[in-house]
């Protein structure tokens, strides 16, 4: 499946990048400054446009004596050399203090709107055949994979909830494979002057485009990449939910739910982190159903962007222990990743071994069960075969044997284990 959204050619002309001149003024400007003396070329690199209306935004600046030209390679005005003049210099640092941003030119919000609508998660098709392929490696009954499907494909709030090490962020993590195709989106956007920075290497996974693409004529201020599975864990803050302005740069980043337009929101450790769950679904499920959010500026102005995300929540808490019966109406899916059944254990433990290359046993696995947990009166947990049997690993490679499913190498891994 392909996105139905696709960059716009370049732009040919200072116009059609839809930015005031001042602030592109002042994108080259803080260029020069944090580059030095560079190339025309260099600087379209760094903005992200064309040559044509880079050379445009540095002749303007050179009509008002900010930048100079120090020569370079005459063949071609993209290798004249462009430096700050001291009123350039003068004009950047007041620049700077509004905004600290040098990247690529932004785009208007009302593009980046239109961007996500016609991009929007909800008009995915979420297969049953990818959920179950997905969730393979997880040792899970058909009727939980099958509600997990199920809200997913229906694009509804989720709740994955039960007992500590059962596969909750797991299944989770796995999920990102659900999500078909890819999506554009944009370095940064420009609201009122201000810059948001979007694109965040370490949350978006990029998709490189075809040769060809490159060599195309495609605007260089969107990137494609994979929809995204944004995760927040236990230490979410309450301004990690809005615009989050970097007091020493000057610079806005987007929020959580921004950054996860198009692809699916993970809250993990739910009811556990230092905001209250109330707080978290009445700023979250509230817009999930008119799919708009309301952001404020530094001076307070407020806008909206769309919220167009599949939240997923995960806690080891029980549905009633985390808000009342009112917040959890607004999360339609509350699924429950129980522990596993002596059969599904064994299951595990047989995967475990095979992935790490322990030798397995029958005998031996029935000692662990009936020893470390039946007749111990232990709850099994999802996590315990891969721990046991990492450490039986870990063990046999101190010693320089071969790693196996014994009774000897399950005491000693226990031992150190359950305490």
């Amino acid at each position: 499946m392909t996105s139905a959204f696709e960059p716009p050619p370049a732009p040919r002309s200072i116009a059609e990048t839809g930015i005031e001149l001042g602030m592109l003024q002042d994108l080259a400007l803080k260029t020069l400054y944090f580059e030095g003396s560079v190339t025309a070329e260099t600087i379209a690199d760094r903005m992200g446009l064309p040559l044509d209306p880079t050379i445009g935004i540095l002749d303007s600046v050179r009509k008002e004596r900010l930048c100079e030209i120090l020569g370079g390679d005459t063949q071609s005005v993209g290798g004249y050399r462009y430096a700050l003049t001291n009123s350039g210099f003068t004009r950047v640092m007041g620049a700077l203090e509004r905004s600290g941003y040098a990247g690529p030119v932004p785009v208007p919000l009302a593009v980046y709107i239109d961007s996500v609508r016609r991009q929007s998660i909800h008009d995915v098709d979420i297969s049953r055949e990818s959920v179950e392929q997905c969730l393979a490696s997880l040792v899970l009954d058909q009727k939980t994979v099958d509600r997990i499907g199920q809200a997913l494909s229906a694009e509804r709030a989720m709740l994955l909830y039960g007992d500590t090490g059962n596969g909750k962020t797991t299944a989770a993590q796995t999920l990102r494979g659900v999500l078909p195709g890819h999506m554009f989106i944009p370095h940064a956007i420009e609201v009122m002057h201000q810059v948001i920075q979007l694109f965040d290497p370490s949350t978006f996974e990029v998709i490189v485009p075809p040769q060809s693409a490159v060599a195309g004529n495609l605007d260089r201020r969107w990137v494609r990449i994979r929809r995204p599975v944004v995760f927040a864990a236990g230490d979410l803050a309450a301004n990690q939910l809005e615009l989050v302005r970097d007091e020493v740069s000057q610079t806005y980043e987007a929020p959580i739910q921004m950054k996860a337009n198009g692809g699916i929101l993970v809250i993990d450790d739910f009811g556990r982190q230092r905001l209250d769950a109330a707080y978290l679904l009445n700023r979250w499920i509230v817009p999930l159903e008119h799919r708009i959010d309301h952001l404020s500026l530094a001076n307070g102005a407020r806008f909206q962007v769309p919220y167009d995300v599949i939240p997923l929540f995960i806690s080891n808490l029980r549905p009633a222990e985390l808000v009342d019966e009112a917040f959890l109406r607004r999360i339609r899916y509350k699924i429950e990743i129980p522990n596993p059944t002596v059969e599904t254990f064994n299951v595990i433990l047989r995967n475990e071994c095979a992935r790490v290359g322990v030798t397995y046993d029958d005998s031996a696995a029935q000692y662990l069960v009936e020893g470390y947990f039946l007749k111990a009166g232990r709850t099994m947990r999802g996590c315990h075969p891969r721990d046991i049997v990492e450490a039986i690993a870990d063990a046999a490679s101190y010693r320089g044997t071969d790693p196996a499913l014994s009774v000897e190498a399950i005491d000693d891994a226990c031992h150190t284990y359950f305490v």
